[in-house]
């Protein structure tokens, strides 16, 4: 504990004053728990790292003593203000959330969880407070038992890691990805380590002689750089073996050298030294300072084979590369004392709340599609609950419990009578917010309710739960939408002077499988009047057309085919074949039509394609007769 203290005094803060406060509220409170003070200065140590606010670090001071339900928010609000107290709220909410829900969920559900975590955080820095305080977990863990190392491993591959990659924080990706291999696979983890460690005094010659010719090299040039070497981290050693079916012998890029430049000029530079000095693999290559990647990070990645074909990995980037690079999204959350608003803050606020969106790393069109996000703020128009059982739900901002209840099942919905929120009693016109537990009330025998469907009554939001019951209410009224319909068929008939309706070709026309479906569809108003006529219409056109068309069987003058043929008007070396769709006889009056492919197909004058082609098309017709074969 003294050393803890005396830690904390040894740091050079902007306002040291906060953390006086705070020693003094926790000293009050330590005779509860004295080891909530070490942890405490534990995750001040961390987040000191990542250049935050004081404010920030003090809510990890207190963190811990808060966690074991032993603050006093109206103390800390009086003592320290209200942003230190809401900053330890959102803190607790967050991990309150994670340690209640997260238990070997599907992907889309951790998806749906990651999602929903990021959306109850109102202050971008609460999500730093918690990295840092589950890395602090893990190194406390390593003792525990092999089934609390599973859950700490997978909870910290599938939502800690990924949160700390995404915001670019690699210093606790790197950490907090090579805790869960280790927790994970443990015989992999001291086999891996093992053979690094062993390895250790070969590396460090080669690292040292690298370095030395890049810095001679870069020297030479007149390039001010600092150039280092460092072993890749374990996991990332360990996921590189798995993808490329690799033993560790066969890995020779197990370091990757960093040269940090001045500006960007001398990186492009520094990248034809090196180009120079050695043969560069071309599909390693990879320039994110032209096309910095979704989270800002912006560097050169190259690879290139050394004199003896070892290859070697190496990436460029300015100073003030390095440190947006080193500190991710954290070296933008420094707030200014006094501000009320910072617009590139709020951004970086809205860029929080898309980028989980994709959450490969490294997959396609990833910084095209956080721009469309910042554009469009998709993401802050869901809001995301629980059921009583940890599922996550995704709804769009403005839902009720009833648009949650049709949400989960069309039942459960139809049935709904209540809902709690929270475990309290709540009205079903309630809006939810993200983070809320949400129960349904159901009724065995209970059915929906027209009021539901009322807008001004604010019962619904989504248009899927609306569409449902009013599915239902079709349902219930069948018969009497089908009486309506059969009215409106017979009007629709004498309207037209049509003796009778084949329903056959309307039911085809419109997808229905009965009468009943059919006539009910038009009493509810599914098919339109207009639809209806235009649909009787074609049957009268059909009609006409048959009425027309002389029977051939009984053609007094019919002539043999074969003692005609078709002839464009006044050309006589331009012949017309019959078309298949009313293949013409002699003297049938017809037309021709100039195909694109075959030619000219004469159809008859009163063919239903001819009488229905557009006037665009109709440029296309020509005059065709019959014309008698010579002997």
């Amino acid at each position: 504990m003294v050393l803890a203290y005396s830690y904390l005094n040894t740091v050079d803060y902007q306002d040291s004053s906060d953390f006086k406060k705070a020693k003094e509220l926790l000293t009050h409170w330590m005779g509860v728990d004295a080891s909530l003070t070490s942890q405490g200065y534990t995750l001040v140590e961390l987040l000191s790292h990542l250049k935050v606010d004081i404010e920030t670090q003090v809510a990890g001071f207190l963190l811990p003593a808060a966690e074991k339900g032993v603050i006093d928010y109206r103390v800390t609000t009086r003592k320290l203000g209200l942003v230190i107290t809401r900053l330890l709220q959102g803190s607790e909410h967050f991990l309150a959330l994670n340690h209640y829900l997260y238990n070997k969920k599907s992907p889309e559900q951790v998806e749906k969880f990651r999602k929903m975590l990021l959306a109850i955080v109102e202050d971008p820095r609460v999500v730093l407070i918690g990295l840092a305080n589950h890395l602090c977990l893990l190194r406390q863990a390593k003792n525990d038992t092999e089934s609390v190392h599973q859950q700490l491993g997978q909870e910290t591959l599938d939502i800690f890691a990924p949160l700390a990659n995404r915001l670019g924080i690699w210093q606790l990706k790197w950490e907090l990805e090579d805790f869960a291999l280790r927790y994970l696979n443990p015989k992999a983890y001291k086999d891996l380590a093992g053979k690094l460690k062993a390895r250790r005094s070969d590396r460090e010659q080669y690292v040292a002689q690298v370095i030395g010719q890049i810095e001679q090299t870069l020297a030479q040039a007149n390039i001010q750089g600092k150039v280092s070497g460092r072993p890749k981290h374990l996991y990332s050693i360990w996921k590189k073996m798995q993808a490329k079916h690799l033993d560790f012998e066969q890995l020779f890029d197990i370091h990757a050298f960093r040269i940090i430049v001045q500006d960007t000029k001398s990186c492009y530079a520094a990248l034809s030294l090196v180009h120079n000095l050695w043969t560069p693999i071309t599909e390693e290559f990879d320039d994110y300072i032209a096309r910095p990647k979704a989270n800002g990070y912006r560097s050169l990645h190259t690879a290139v084979r050394d004199h003896l074909g070892k290859s070697v990995e190496i990436q460029i980037r300015s100073l003030e590369m390095h440190q947006e690079s080193e500190l991710g999204v954290a070296s933008h959350w420094r707030y200014k004392e006094g501000s009320k608003s910072d617009s590139s803050f709020e951004q970086r606020i809205i860029w929080l709340r898309s980028f989980l969106e994709k959450k490969e790393e490294g997959e396609e069109n990833l910084n095209h599609h956080v721009l469309d996000q910042l554009k469009t703020k998709v993401f802050d128009y869901r809001v995301y609950v629980f059921t009583p059982t940890g599922q996550v739900i995704d709804l769009p901002e403005g839902s009720t419990p009833l648009d949650f209840a049709y949400t989960i099942h069309t039942e459960v919905g139809h049935r709904c009578r209540g809902a709690k929120i929270n475990g309290v009693i709540a009205p079903l016109t309630q809006k939810l917010i993200s983070g809320q537990q949400i129960e349904i009330l159901t009724a065995r025998e209970s059915t929906p309710s027209r009021d539901w469907l009322n807008p001004k009554l604010g019962y619904l939001y989504t248009t899927q739960a609306r569409a449902k019951i009013q599915h239902w209410f079709k349902l219930q009224d069948q018969p009497i939408y089908i009486d309506q319909g059969r009215v409106l068929l017979e009007q629709t008939r004498h309207r037209n002077k049509l003796n009778e309706v084949d329903l056959k070709p309307l039911l085809k026309k419109f997808h229905h499988q009965s009468e009943d479906n059919l006539l009910a569809a038009i009493g509810y108003g599914d098919i339109s009047i207009n639809q209806l006529n235009t649909a009787i219409k074609e049957q009268i056109t059909k009609v006409e057309l048959i009425k027309s068309s002389p029977s051939r069987s009984s053609m007094p003058y019919k002539k043999s085919l074969d003692q005609y043929s078709i002839q464009a008007t006044g050309i006589s070396d331009i012949s017309a074949r019959r078309a298949g769709c009313c293949q013409p006889i002699v003297k049938d009056s017809i037309i021709g039509y100039i195909t694109k492919n075959n030619g000219v197909a004469a159809h008859r004058t009163n063919c239903i394609n001819i009488i229905k082609l557009s006037l665009e098309r109709q440029k296309r017709l020509i005059d065709v007769s019959w014309v008698q074969r010579k002997k």
